[in-house]
């Protein structure tokens, strides 16, 4: 499957909902706006539904105004695109609106997708999603407009860390230098992105750097956030994002480890991280979980203490 099949699928339908998954981020929201901007372009009536709300960080974006958190009674779409999901449970409540019957086109490039659409463009090279809706602007032969740049750029930049990661390739750069033809602006978009923390988050920061911990052999870096740890510090929940590259960081780490105490009681969140040569997905599908070799997650339950020691012990048999 490509970028030219999904155009052809489009081309078949007239009314779309559009999602992703739940807790979005960069990739998720900004592939959202510029696939929805694509298909009002095509003459398509287009809602985007998301269970979570739009993070106060990306709400800078043309288009997140848009994003409603319930589908509209009135509103019968006859088919679904789904971003950046590896699988439909991750849509939340957005998934009861998704027949057995409706026609889903889903785009992604994480590992662990099930492809569970009719129509499955899944691309594991790509280092977003944002890519991917890219190349659907070139199949379908438009023009990309500022709005729809920045949206792209915001994809593509927040899941290649800056353009950092493992998973930024000479291609990754060709489409933003395109993005930036289009008139993006890189060091107002980095600004926007990285450089406008709040005084609590980065208190929240300062609280998860001391509990810091390193295995004996150096291979493994773990730290946490508590609920307490959020209340003291009156930090906000997109304030946790980042704070796992901290512990990547660190010279000889091959598995860096988040732990995230969630609002329900008795689960925890976990992220993971590598530098390439551990499969953390591996080690993430071990607790039902998934995503990328460099980048995954997974929900685990129990209390802090009990998921991070079973955590470990897994980590563990990795970097063996």
């Amino acid at each position: 499957m490509n970028a030219d099949k999904i155009r052809t699928a489009i081309k078949k339908f007239d009314r779309f909902l559009v999602s992703a998954h739940i807790n979005p981020e960069g990739d998720s929201i900004g592939s959202q706006i510029a696939a929805a901007s694509l298909l009002r372009r095509l003459g398509k009536e287009v809602v985007i539904v998301n269970e979570s709300a739009v993070p106060h960080l990306l709400r800078f974006m043309k288009g997140t105004e848009d994003i409603l958190k319930e589908m509209p009674a009135n509103f019968k779409f006859q088919a679904a695109i789904v971003l950046d999901c590896p699988d439909l449970t991750r849509l939340g409540k957005i998934s009861e609106c998704i027949g057995k019957d409706t026609t889903v086109i889903n785009i992604d490039h994480h590992i662990s997708n099930e492809k569970f659409g009719k129509y499955n463009w899944v691309d594991t090279k790509s280092s977003s999603v944002g890519e991917m809706v890219f190349e659907l602007f070139k199949a379908f032969r438009l023009k990309i407009k500022y709005d729809e740049a920045v949206a792209m750029y915001v994809a593509i930049m927040t899941d290649t860390g800056s353009f950092k990661y493992v998973n930024t390739s000479s291609s990754t750069h060709k489409i933003a230098a395109d993005l930036i033809d289009s008139g993006v602006e890189p060091y107002d978009m980095y600004g926007k992105i990285y450089e406008t923390s709040s005084l609590q988050d980065t208190s929240l920061l300062g609280e998860a750097l001391q509990t810091l911990r390193v295995s004996d052999d150096g291979k493994i870096a773990w730290l946490w956030v508590t609920k307490e740890m959020l209340k003291k510090t009156k930090a906000s929940l997109e304030g946790t994002e980042g704070i796992i590259n901290f512990a990547r960081s660190i010279e000889g780490v091959e598995i860096a480890i988040f732990f995230r105490e969630t609002g329900t009681e008795g689960r925890v969140k976990v992220s993971f991280r590598s530098k390439g040569r551990v499969d953390v997905n591996k080690l993430a599908s071990f607790f039902k979980g998934g995503g990328h070799t460099t980048a995954s997650g997974c929900t685990v339950f129990g209390k802090m203490s009990e998921v991070e020691k079973k955590v470990l012990k897994q980590a563990q048999v990795m970097v063996k």
